[in-house]
């Protein structure tokens, strides 16, 4: 029998999931209306992480410096089928615990989706993998998420310590 702490544990983290998996359904949702025929763009972006907190369940982090790479490709075939990938990957992440100590990150997230004009079924795929390092070289925690969206359905697979 499960008891009531893991099952408020496991209906928060379906949750948290399931608003990921909307967020990347109005992200691949923007790219297939967004697209015209013939077309594919890739945007090279970073930005900062300073300032901002991660909970995981064994320790708050705070970023205090480094940046995410964002690399993004979309394109629409002449037919009008779309797809995406986004890529996001640390860059010289640090980051302290409650008490003071140091961590880095390191690890990726992926994320694309095709659409099929002429049936209309989509499928975006989302790939989470990062490990939050101490001082020593250790594994802290681990963000590990695999999603999969297929016409609204999602199906996620998390064998991390912390959400993303």
């Amino acid at each position: 029998m499960r008891s009531q702490d893991t099952h408020t544990q496991d209906t928060r983290r379906t949750r948290r999931i399931a608003g990921l998996g909307a967020g990347l359904a109005i992200a691949f949702s923007a790219v297939v209306v967004g697209g015209t025929a013939a077309e594919a763009v890739t945007t090279h972006d970073e930005f900062s992480l300073a300032g901002g907190v991660f909970v995981c369940p064994r320790a708050t982090y705070t970023f205090v410096s480094g940046t995410i790479r964002e690399v993004v490709h979309e394109t629409t075939t002449p037919s009008g089928n779309s797809s995406f990938t986004v890529s996001e990957t640390p860059n010289q992440v640090r980051m302290v615990d409650g008490l003071g100590n140091a961590y880095s990150m390191r690890g990726a997230i992926w994320f694309g989706g095709a659409t099929n004009d002429e049936t209309g079924a989509q499928i975006i795929t989302a790939t989470h993998h990062l490990e939050i390092i101490n001082a020593s070289g250790g594994v802290a925690d681990t963000i590990r998420l695999v999603e999969r969206i297929r016409d609204g359905e999602l199906i996620a697979r998390d064998s991390g310590t912390c959400l993303p």
